[in-house]
């Protein structure tokens, strides 16, 4: 027999013997037990519903194949959150490698900030996550999360008419 219940954060997921047999049951009783959070944490990251959904079940199932530590419980709930960062980045398949030196980070619309600088500003000034961090999880070194921090700060310090963000060029 399966159970559905639904977050605060609106997201629905199933439990019970059948979504769970043969699986590490230590990993879901932790996911479930700070599923709020870590919903709300990938949320932060990658904006979009689908793509947190999918995040989740990445992170599961990849901390299904780790063994789980009870005797060391911020460990394991440290690396559940590393992994739950990790396959949110990747669910949003930048590719950066620290290739992109001098690139120019553009927003797909006015009001928007584009994913680097808008991951950078999350996961260090939101999330509270260090430098070295941030660099690891964005695959780009510290100096460059100082630079992408910055650009979204610039970026967000912008004063554009509430106007032009609503399309409205009557006024």
């Amino acid at each position: 027999m399966s159970t559905s219940f639904t977050t605060p954060n609106g997201f629905s997921r199933k439990t019970g013997p059948s979504t769970t047999s043969g699986k590490n049951v230590a990993w879901y009783l932790l996911f479930l037990e700070h599923l709020d959070e870590f919903a709300t944490l990938a949320w932060y990251l990658v904006a979009d519903h689908r793509l947190v959904e999918e995040a989740i079940q990445r992170t599961m199932v990849q901390l299904d194949a780790i063994p789980f530590d009870v005797s060391m419980p911020l460990l394991a709930y440290n690396q559940a959150r590393e992994t739950l960062i990790t396959q949110a980045i990747a669910g949003l398949g930048l590719g950066c490698k620290g290739s992109e030196a001098g690139a120019v980070y553009l927003p797909s619309t006015l009001g928007e900030l584009p994913d680097l600088p808008r991951l950078a500003f999350m996961l260090k000034l939101v999330l509270r996550s260090s430098e070295i961090e941030v660099a690891k999880f964005l695959d780009v070194t510290p100096s460059k999360v100082r630079e992408l921090v910055q650009a979204a700060i610039d970026r967000l310090s912008l004063r554009v008419p509430f106007s032009v963000l609503n399309g409205c060029y009557d006024a």
